[in-house]
């Protein structure tokens, strides 16, 4: 009975998470439940996922790398790609594979590409390269350098868990460094020789956003005439506006600076109203409305001289905006800008945006004085897109150096063994916090708590799954199927099932599945199970074949202007490479043979 019942929620988590109908925490917080309510775990070890090696590992490496950030640390490296920009394209896409794994070691793929993808915009401008053609290489260097430790991806992390879990001693910190640098090269190599060469050229003055001369012929300036029976109403009472969701962005007085305005404002006479929406609905006010149209010259003279600016800006998946409207989130009160317009899949959406719910990875076209778009910039709800420097509080060569020198300490201190990575971790977050690069209350912020409730959620269904047979019986299987011809057949299985379950939920989700049945497998056949786990974790970072497959590919979709077929042509043959590689080397550097036994 527990098998099925173990099965049955395996079913229904691969449902939820294939559909992404469901936040992963929630789906976490769901497996469970279910797990407890049906007693196949002990309670005891009902929670234990919360205080695992992975999810303590996890927690300190988003903290880790959120002080990097803060300290300007990671700043430096974008100004290298700014630098090495202005030598040309050929340069910058060498760069933009070289550089960004070795961040990528220890700061997360999304915050990674939080830092990168600002710079790559403004580079886009300068050399008038398209993103199309940058974008590309920088996910797929940002992925494979997640390869270079075992602290790289949560996959890496939770293989090893996994393994301590049950009673392997866990792979050292850079034991995979050696393949992680013939991926990263081989990575290199492929994208410049043909990956890139079929990447169309590309139009930079056209995409995404940019040339937004579309929503400016929605913009238009009118008046509130002396007269008007709108005079003292709330802009939110104006039904006319209400009705054609025409947005006042700026309200102009006679006396007095301009002003943003809310829903509660009230409207005086002779109040010049920039507003967006429908063309035609703006055209047809007449004077009985009590609004006098006065013309789009009339916007782009008041956007010129009121040094208002107009940006993109990014919506991550860890952004509050993320399933809420605008109308929820008050976004005009909290940021200060207005939405303008959404991209989303290569769809501009300009209407009813208030009540529009933001996704991750929509692009928003915002509206704001220099003052506002500051403020929006330091915002960890929005990755912005603007040829302005941003805007951040006063940051010291000191600071940085003294973040790196703690992440760096942490790495050595592992890795010779002189501390467990997670006391060396916990050890370098107190410098951090004691020496002010960091808060407290930062440090909570910078974790993902939505990937840590997952891995809290499914380890008990991963203990479920072993504890009632199940995956025993999968191992059996997949033995019988293709274990007579050998490991190196497993392997092959391993690698292809990993790369196939990314594309369709989460590596974390993936790992955890995946993770105890190699175990089972190699323990059950008396082969070493590190050769299962490392192809394995490459395989959960290596395998860009949709843009599911990682979150930074989907960052990367609107603004670079791809498709699902781009991924599929490029990323197909280059997983083929990435399996090549890894059926040669990983048992050369992790044997089947080896003695290392449970302990």
């Amino acid at each position: 009975m527990g098998e099925w019942l173990s099965i049955g929620i395996l079913v229904i988590v691969m449902g939820l998470l294939i559909s992404g109908k469901a936040r992963i925490d929630l789906v976490g917080l769901l497996a469970l439940v279910l797990v407890g309510l049906f007693h196949l775990v002990p309670t005891s070890q009902l929670f234990s996922g919360f205080s695992s090696y992975a999810a303590i590992i996890l927690a300190e490496m988003f903290v880790l790398g959120e002080a990097l950030k803060r300290s300007g640390a990671t700043d430096i490296m974008a100004t290298w790609f700014e630098t090495i920009g202005k030598k040309g394209e050929g340069p910058l896409l060498n760069a933009l594979m070289l550089i960004p794994p070795i961040p990528s070691t220890f700061i997360s793929d999304v915050g990674l590409m939080s830092i990168f993808l600002p710079t790559m915009v403004r580079i886009r401008q300068h050399l008038k390269v398209s993103l199309h053609r940058l974008l590309m290489p920088l996910v797929v260097a940002i992925a494979l350098g997640g390869l270079l430790s075992m602290i790289g991806s949560a996959g890496n992390i939770i293989g090893n868990a996994t393994l301590a879990q049950s009673h392997y001693p866990p792979i050292s910190l850079f034991a995979i460094t050696p393949l992680g640098v013939i991926l990263v090269l081989a990575g290199f190599l492929f994208m410049k020789w043909w990956g890139v060469r079929r990447l169309p050229e590309g139009d930079p003055t056209t995409e995404f956003l940019t040339d937004y001369q579309e929503v400016k012929n929605y913009m238009s300036e009118i008046k509130v005439s002396p007269e008007s029976p709108l005079v003292g109403q709330r802009l939110k009472d104006v039904a006319y506006l209400r009705q054609h969701h025409i947005t006042v962005v700026r309200i102009f007085r006679v006396t007095g600076p301009a002003i943003t305005p809310g829903a509660q404002d009230q409207l005086m006479a002779n109040d010049r109203l920039l507003v967006q929406g429908d063309v035609q609905a703006i055209v047809d006010l007449t004077p009985d409305d009590g609004l006098e149209v006065l013309g789009a010259e009339h916007a782009t003279v008041r956007l010129r001289n009121e040094h208002i600016r107009v940006v993109e800006a990014m919506v991550p998946q860890r952004s509050v905006l993320v399933h809420h409207t605008l109308r929820e989130t008050d976004f005009r009160a909290r940021y200060g800008p207005t939405v303008l317009a959404v991209l989303r899949q290569g769809v501009t959406r300009m209407r009813a945006l208030p009540e529009l719910m933001i996704e991750s990875g929509d692009v928003l076209l915002v509206m704001g004085s220099d003052d506002a778009i500051g403020r929006l910039q330091m915002s960890d709800d929005l990755i912005v897109f603007s040829n302005h420097e941003k805007s951040q509080e006063s940051r010291s060569k000191h600071s940085a150096t003294i973040a790196a020198g703690v992440v760096l300490g942490v790495l050595l201190v592992a890795a010779f063994n002189f501390l467990a990575i997670q006391v060396a971790a916990a050890a370098g977050i107190g410098i951090l916090i004691l020496t002010r690069i960091l808060t407290l209350d930062r440090a909570y912020r910078a974790i993902d708590w939505r990937i840590i409730t997952l891995v809290g959620g499914i380890t008990p269904l991963s203990l479920a799954l072993t504890r009632t047979g199940v995956t025993a019986g999968l191992s059996h299987l997949l033995l019988h199927l293709v274990g007579v011809y050998g490991p190196y057949a497993v392997l092959v299985v391993f690698f292809w099932l990993a790369a196939i379950l990314t594309q369709v939920i989460s590596n974390v989700a993936a790992a955890l599945v995946l993770a105890p049945l190699a175990i089972t497998v190699a323990s059950t056949n008396h082969w070493s199970p590190y050769p299962l786990i490392v192809t394995m974790i490459v395989a959960l970072s290596a395998a860009p074949i949709t843009p599911l497959a990682n979150k930074v590919f989907i960052m990367a979709m609107d603004p670079g202007g791809y498709r699902y077929h781009d991924f599929f042509r490029i990323g197909l043959p280059l997983t083929i490479v990435m399996f090549g590689l890894t059926l040669l080397i990983a048992p050369l550097l992790f044997p089947f043979s080896s003695h290392i036994l449970a302990i």
